[in-house]
């Protein structure tokens, strides 16, 4: 006959089991963390470092306007600060890559209203790989945005001020040149200022 101070069977089973999720949750952090979420930057000096500051301007009529960096790569690791200095908050910029011209790309773009996309843009027509959403990691406005793009092994990840955004498909590499991003919606003139433009080439 058991001890009725023994704790009951099923007490014992709900926390091996909640033990089991635990341990299976902390697997998949580990996994995930090793996949890319909430990786630092490259710590080895970058294969390029551009002249800072840059300017981009994209003006009426124009709706977007791309610097490719003349930097065809394959697994790679792209990163910039970038801070809007003109034009509406609907607005965008960001980093290139898996360029083939520069009407032919893919872009991971921010805007000053809070919002982010990764985008497939070909003879004009975007098409969303990640559609425009709010990121609460984006300073808005004015204020700079540390902006992350890698890929390597057919997936590329995502980085706004060193927090993990996502990843997608590598769906135009498996290479192409990288560049930087500006793109009007309404208003004269956006002109994005581009610092610590930096390219770490993978193996």
């Amino acid at each position: 006959m058991p001890d009725e101070a023994d704790p009951p069977r099923w007490l014992w089973k709900g926390v091996l089991w909640t033990l089991t999720l635990m341990l299976a949750g902390g697997v998949a952090l580990s996994l995930a963390i090793g996949a890319g979420w909430n990786s630092p930057r490259p710590t080895a000096p970058p294969d390029r470092r551009l002249p800072s500051p840059l300017e981009l301007t994209a003006a009426a009529p124009q709706r977007w306007e791309t610097r490719l960096l003349d930097q065809p790569v394959g697994p790679f690791t792209l990163e910039a600060v970038a801070a809007p200095i003109e034009g509406s908050d609907f607005s965008g910029y960001g980093l290139v890559f898996r360029a083939r011209s520069p009407e032919q790309y893919a872009v991971f773009g921010v805007g000053p209203d809070g919002y982010l996309a990764v985008l497939r843009v070909e003879g004009g027509i975007e098409t969303p790989l990640l559609d425009w959403q709010q990121f609460p990691h984006i300073r808005r406005g004015r204020a700079a945005n540390r902006l992350r793009v890698s890929c390597a092994g057919g997936v590329c990840h995502f980085w706004v001020n060193d927090e993990y955004v996502a990843a997608v498909p590598d769906e135009l590499g498996p290479s192409g040149d990288v560049g930087l991003w500006v793109r009007r919606l309404e208003g004269e003139e956006v002109r994005v200022r581009f610092e610590q433009v930096a390219l770490w080439r993978g193996e």
